[in-house]
């Protein structure tokens, strides 16, 4: 029987989920999906609510039998890649997210941000690169995105494409002293010191116990 939510049972799983009331959800879900074994949608949804009651290895069995079911389900696949994301299992998760963007329709942004994000952690910097340009395709406000791009254009010291996707980020968010950090460093390396004692003293008005920022600041005033 196929997820109907004309039907009172299912359209209750839903309210109850939607409202977050998680155990109750739960024990609405788990009676439909002893029901209806081979339900991949009931699969999801009580996978879901697993998920938000922090059960997480019981939500990445409910979404593998889901995807067991219908290997093209991308919105399963999706919640899969953050259930092992979150359990520290990178390259699972990195496999889960790289199988919703080979779906086409059921592509998912945070996917491609999730793409990157881990290629980073792992230092793959080139499909970093392509997972955070694809996220910035799909979702142009997805600026977070360029704190991690800026990172890996200064490792590969193109220090001024680095320094336009900070600016744009901290456009956004004055306060964050990450950025104004890394801004004063490309514009160091860009021999730009006035600039780059700026955002160092920006930095520190931020965030005073960042040593780093402190040690090249007095280093650049000694000069």
């Amino acid at each position: 029987m196929a997820f109907d939510l004309s039907n009172p049972d299912h359209a209750a799983a839903v309210e109850s989920f939607l409202d977050g009331r998680w155990h109750e959800a739960c024990v609405i879900l788990q009676k439909l999906r002893d029901d209806h074994p081979d339900d991949h949608v009931i699969l999801l949804l009580l996978g879901k609510t697993k998920y938000s009651l922090g059960l997480l290895e019981e939500a990445i069995a409910l979404f593998n039998e889901a995807v067991g079911l219908k290997p093209d389900f991308g919105n399963a696949y999706y919640e899969l890649g953050v259930c092992y994301y979150r359990c520290g299992r990178l390259q699972k998760s990195l496999d889960a997210f790289n199988k919703v963007l080979s779906q086409g329709g059921q592509g998912h942004a945070m996917a491609s941000y999730f793409v990157g994000l881990i290629n980073h952690l792992l230092g793959n910097d080139e499909a970093a690169l392509q997972g955070f340009a694809g996220l910035r395709r799909v979702s142009r406000e997805s600026l977070i995105a360029n704190f991690y791009l800026a990172q890996i254009k200064m490792k590969e010291r193109k220090y001024d494409e680095a320094l336009g996707l900070l600016r744009e980020l901290v456009a956004e968010t004055p306060t964050l002293a990450e950025v104004h950090y890394l801004i004063g460093t490309a514009q160091f390396h860009l021999h730009n010191n006035s600039e780059a004692i700026k955002s160092y003293r920006t930095t520190l008005e931020l965030n005073p116990d960042d040593t780093r920022a402190r040690a090249v600041l007095e280093m650049l005033i000694d000069v």
